[in-house]
């Protein structure tokens, strides 16, 4: 009889286990989506951004016309604070920084999910972190031969008046007296040549935005699919 008492003892606290074990492994799930779905909503809202200034790269961009008599500096500076506003998105690795750091991964009985949220994790870590550290150094570039084409002090004055926002084509005339009260001390060979020089490292700044825009595309399509997965196998909303 005690044995039996001592064996059903040790049932029913495994059993126990395993009931807290499913409960966190539940709640697990539970933060993993919430944090899947804050990050898709994130996701949308800097490309919705990174289009938007986007254009105004490429409006930068057609204002450089060369010979230099050609070039629109009105609108390239109308345009520059927009053009060159740094944003960023970053995952919410809050779920999975538990989930490596408690060992909770072993409790996540459907192998398939466990697999992508690792997958998932990899993928922003390594691609994420590559693509973004490469843009970084293009982005880092063109800040550079900015200071060198522009003056700051038009651009300071725009941006303290629209912060990032495209000023309206009603400020175009201040811009242009801006421009006439701020010389630039080079001889128009110079100032043609750090032109050119910005907007090569401009155009090459637009054209690697497509490794952006890949991570984006395929880190949104990674985290629909584990919305599905995790909301269909937990019986989740």
């Amino acid at each position: 009889m005690l044995f039996l008492a001592v064996f059903c003892g040790f049932l029913a606290e495994n059993q126990r286990e395993h009931l807290i074990e499913h409960q966190r492994e539940k709640q697990y799930m539970v933060t993993m989506l919430e944090d899947l779905k804050a990050d898709t909503g994130l996701l949308k809202v800097a490309m919705t951004y990174w289009n938007e200034r986007n254009t105004s790269v490429d409006s930068v961009a057609q204002a450089l016309d060369f010979p230099l008599v050609n070039a629109n500096l009105t609108k390239a500076y109308r345009h520059l604070n927009r053009a060159l506003d740094y944003y960023s998105f970053k995952f919410n690795d809050r779920t999975i920084s538990q989930l490596k750091n408690a060992g909770g991964f072993r409790l996540i009985r459907k192998k398939e999910i466990a697999n992508k949220i690792i997958a998932y994790d990899q993928f922003n870590n390594d691609d994420g972190v590559n693509i973004a550290y490469q843009y970084n150094n293009f982005y880092e570039n063109v800040v550079a031969l900015r200071n060198k084409a522009f003056v700051q002090e038009i651009i300071n004055k725009i941006h303290d008046k629209y912060q990032n926002d495209l000023p309206p084509y009603s400020m175009n005339s201040r811009i242009d007296s801006m421009i006439n009260r701020n010389k630039s001390p080079f001889s128009s060979q110079d100032q043609t040549i750090s032109l050119f020089e910005f907007k090569n490292a401009l155009l090459s700044f637009r054209k690697d935005f497509s490794n952006i825009r890949w991570w984006h595309d395929n880190l949104f399509a990674k985290q629909t699919e584990l919305i599905r997965l995790i909301s269909t196998e937990y019986h989740l909303q």
